[in-house]
């Protein structure tokens, strides 16, 4: 995962103001009966969930696991719960509709609301300098020479968190620490060497340091050698477009979106690790880019749900291959069509920032881009190119950013306390960082401020990665938003752009109830093993959107 952090969407002028206040602007929240009938719907909804008898003589709660049962893990697989989950999607139907939500009121929440201005779908304060790649949290810390040039930074660390740390020194030695110990599920030889086989396509390729931001790799290269000397026409920009994104779904993107280059969203300078050289746009990059094609592929549901163990790894790592393949092949596409075009993973610019503008998602409080249907448990990548005739996507608001407002799951999960927390000053949403330590002069080094946004310490969450000797991915397992495919969900989703405030933190708490959303349990990683029964066959087709959840 990156720790990168990134512009996030549109938030309330006033953040002093409660986080239930601060609901979608696509409708406005009921109030007074209305609001009193809309409780009313809800509690009729939660009284589906009372403690029943079971049929084997025990007691049945739905928001917990079954007596002498696995735990929540085994709620979503247990056949008797069916109907249960039909019912409390009928009922929350009942309670959306009291709220106002509409069959075409449902279609456009879906669809997102379109943002005509960009600088209304990311809030600026002043002017706003591109990052310095040099400051990312993966680039900084793989880098020998630049530990060197700036020991300020581990001293700063070491003191203020009351131990030995070293950037550099952690990163030479990542993923390769902690021996394995086959009486801890997660952290068995099978977990390490599934974590390691996801990843080696990209390190026998010379490529996986693109992780780390590095610009101008094996896969990923720069070479515009290949150009085609006749430039394709097409009949119009929309013919353009969907030309595009039909090629990035063959590949295996689920969403595509297309924006314009955004000189605020790239690195600037560029680094090369390798070399230990700056680089710029204007002297080392080949061309002037004017397109930015966004794309986001997912990873697999059950792996991720493995978090913060070694089994989810092989999600992440995956992720990464099929990142490097679709930018190389989308690059490659547009080169064969007499354009230039260079693919990049997490180098070149900001992807959750060109994401949000690109109009496939909205950035949350654990700094991912979430994607309708699926949430933050995606990788994207991005394609540069001076292809300019193409029909642009707008940004979109989904409410999922308001809805992070009251929330905050991910930052519960966080083990490093690195995400900002609902009780935190304005919900921690704002131009500046407001975490533990960001008043210390320079501490904040990493961080790209004057975007309204909710600002993490990447530097506390690559803490834990060398101590976990594997990225975590916490927050992607327990944000509200990372559920199976199943229509329900879908249903819910569609509710957050007129649901008020109090529903959203309802809703936040319903999702653990249904067994989503569990961290550090090993029965995920036991579950996560018997994900291949059947795939001989494959009748419930599993790999759907990545989930391997029965339909």
């Amino acid at each position: 995962m990156t720790t990168e952090e990134t512009p996030d969407k549109k938030g309330p002028q006033d953040q002093s103001e409660a986080p239930e206040n601060q609901a979608s602007e696509l409708k406005v929240p009921p109030t007074g009966g209305e609001e009193d009938k809309l409780r009313t719907a809800l509690r009729s909804f939660f009284k589906l969930f009372e403690r029943q008898p079971s049929s084997g003589g025990g007691d049945s709660t739905g928001g917990g696991a079954p007596s002498g049962g696995g735990g929540q893990a085994d709620l979503l697989d247990d056949p008797s719960r069916r109907t249960f989950f039909k019912r409390a999607a009928i009922g929350g139907g009942i309670a959306l509709a009291g709220g106002g939500l509409t069959y075409a009121g449902a279609k456009v929440a879906i669809s997102g609301r379109s943002v005509d201005d960009m600088d209304e779908a990311i809030k600026t304060e002043g002017t706003i300098k591109p990052m310095d790649q040099r400051n990312v949290i993966l680039t900084f810390a793989t880098s020998k020479a630049l530990n060197e040039k700036h020991p300020e930074r581990n001293e700063q660390y070491s003191k203020l968190q009351n131990k030995k740390f070293h950037f550099y020194e952690g990163a030479s030695h990542f993923e390769h620490r902690v021996p394995w110990d086959n009486s801890k599920p997660g952290y068995t030889q099978l977990d390490k060497a599934l974590h390691h086989a996801a990843w080696n396509p990209l390190k026998s390729a010379e490529t996986w340091t693109m992780a780390h931001s590095q610009p101008n790799t094996r896969v990923l290269g720069w070479d515009q050698s290949d150009v085609e000397k006749e430039k394709y026409e097409f009949k119009s920009e929309r013919d353009a477009a969907w030309a595009i994104k039909s090629a990035a779904r063959v590949w295996g993107a689920v969403r595509c979106g297309i924006t314009r280059r955004d000189r605020r969203w790239d690195y600037d300078p560029l680094y090369d690790i390798e070399k230990s050289r700056t680089l710029t746009w204007e002297r080392d990059f080949p061309f002037e880019p004017k397109t930015v094609i966004v794309m986001a592929m997912p990873m697999d549901y059950d792996a991720m749900a493995t978090a913060p163990f070694w089994t989810a790894e092989a999600a992440i790592g995956h992720g990464y291959v099929v990142m490097a393949q679709i930018a190389n092949q989308m690059a490659k596409f547009l080169r064969g069509l007499g354009y230039q075009a260079v693919g990049a993973g997490n180098d070149l610019g900001m992807s959750v920032a060109y994401g949000v503008a690109a109009g496939i998602g909205e950035a949350g409080r654990h700094s991912q881009l979430m994607v309708p249907g699926i949430g933050p448990r995606v990788r994207l990548c991005k394609v540069y190119t001076d292809f300019e005739f193409v029909e642009y996507d707008k940004p979109h608001d989904w409410g999922m950013a308001k809805f992070c407002l009251s929330c905050g799951e991910c930052a519960k999960a966080c083990p490093s306390n690195a995400l900002p927390k609902v009780e935190d000053p304005g919900s921690g949403w704002g131009y500046q960082p407001q975490y533990e330590f960001s008043d210390e002069p320079g501490y904040t080094w990493n961080n790209h401020t004057g975007v309204l946004k909710f600002h993490s310490d990447a530097k506390k969450c690559f803490d834990f990665w060398l101590e976990n000797d594997s990225a975590c991915g916490n927050c992607v397992t327990a944000c509200t938003y990372n559920e199976p495919d199943y229509w329900h969900h879908w249903l819910s989703m569609a509710s957050t752009t007129v649901a008020p405030g109090f529903l959203h933190t309802l809703m936040s708490h319903m999702h653990p109830m249904f067994g989503y959303g569990a961290t550090g349990d090993p029965s995920k990683v036991k579950k996560f093993w018997e994900t291949g029964k059947g795939m001989r066959v494959n009748s419930s087709m599993k790999n759907n959107i990545a989930t391997a959840g029965r339909s």
